[in-house]
Order: structure tokens, then C-alpha cells, then sequence
């Protein structure tokens, strides 16, 4: 590692923060309660630390840890410019909108939101799918629960079908990212 390049690997990390201490080995394992061999067994590879004992180790040179994870777009997206729903949920729900505004247009639903982890890109494993929508006023909720689950069903996730005025009441007070900018012409 050179003096002016950034730290890559634990190693680099642990060393420069011990040396920019200009502490010893054995100065830092005494002040982070390891023994010496610990510190000499990262710093030669011979071992790799735990993100949790490489953060102990570097708050005992009195510095802090950063880390950063964004969300990488997946190359199918990025090669439309579509990163609305970059997650695998939002990307089979794009790749179904034929069944999506079918499913919506049987309830006579309009202005299709989706909101939640599907909506921002954070979705996790089993992430439900929320969306937000103008229904008519007589519409029949046994039809709303059929709809919900027949796109469900499409994108392999759970779906939830709401008035915008009840969003709120599923813990979400965002506006929701729009579906119908999405929708093919027919």
C-alpha cells in the first residue's frame, strides 16, 4: 500500500490506522484487550478480522469505521435508463404490467402507486408489495383481494391493494412511485 492511496483490504485499514498512532503491535493489542499475535496475524493475512473486531480494533487507535453500501442498478435497468423498481420484486412487477393494469383496470382502479421497499429500491426477501390506488366508491373488497392476488401470483410477492387515503394506515406517508408512466400503449 502506498502512502497515498486509499486502504483496500483489513490489513490496510488495521496498519495505517496503528501507524498513523504510531503505535506497536503490542501497544495496540494491549489497548484494544487482544494479544499481540491477533494484531500480527491480520496484519501478515494469515487471518482475516471480522468486520466487528476490525471496527474495535480501529476505535483503539481512536478512529471510527465507515461503511457505505448503495444500490447498484442491475445491468438490464441501466440499459433502458428504467431504475424505478430496481429490485428483483420491482423488476418482475415491470416485467408484468400487462397483467398489473389488467388486474387494476377489472376493479375500475386508477392512479396506481406502489409504495414501500418495492418503491425505493431497498426491498429485502419476501417484501410485500403495496399499492396505492383511486377505486370506485361500490367496488366489492372480495374483487380488490382477487386483483391483489392475481398480480400476486404474477410477480411472486405478497400484494396489497389500498385506497390512497389508507396508505398511511400500512405505515407508509409517502406519495408512492406512479405505475402509469409504465404503462404500454395498447
Amino acid at each position: 500500500m502506498t502512502s497515498n492511496s486509499d486502504p483496500t483490504t483489513a490489513r490496510d485499514i488495521l496498519r495505517l490506522a496503528r501507524r498513523r498512532q504510531r503505535l506497536t503491535q503490542a501497544e495496540l493489542a494491549e489497548r484494544a484487550g487482544v494479544s499481540q499475535t491477533v494484531i500480527a496475524r491480520y496484519e501478515s493475512r494469515r487471518q482475516q478480522p471480522t468486520v466487528g473486531a476490525l471496527q474495535r480494533l480501529v476505535a483503539a487507535c481512536g478512529y471510527t469505521l465507515e461503511w457505505s453500501l448503495r444500490h447498484a442498478p442491475d445491468e438490464a435497468a441501466a440499459a433502458t435508463g428504467d431504475t424505478r423498481f430496481p429490485g428483483p420484486i420491482g423488476r418482475r412487477l415491470v416485467g408484468e404490467l400487462d397483467t398489473v393494469f389488467a388486474a387494476l383496470d377489472a376493479l375500475g382502479a386508477t392512479d396506481a402507486h406502489i409504495h414501500g421497499g418495492v418503491a425505493d429500491g431497498s426491498e429485502g426477501v419476501g417484501c410485500p408489495v403495496l399499492i396505492g390506488v383511486c377505486l370506485p366508491p361500490d367496488v366489492d373488497v372480495v374483487l380488490v383481494m382477487a386483483a391483489a392476488g392475481r398480480i400476486g401470483l404474477a410477480i411472486g410477492a405478497h400484494v396489497t391493494i389500498v385506497p390512497h387515503a389508507r396508505v398511511a394506515d400500512y405505515g407508509f406517508d409517502d406519495e408512492g412511485v406512479p405505475l402509469t408512466p409504465l404503462r404500454r400503449a395498447s
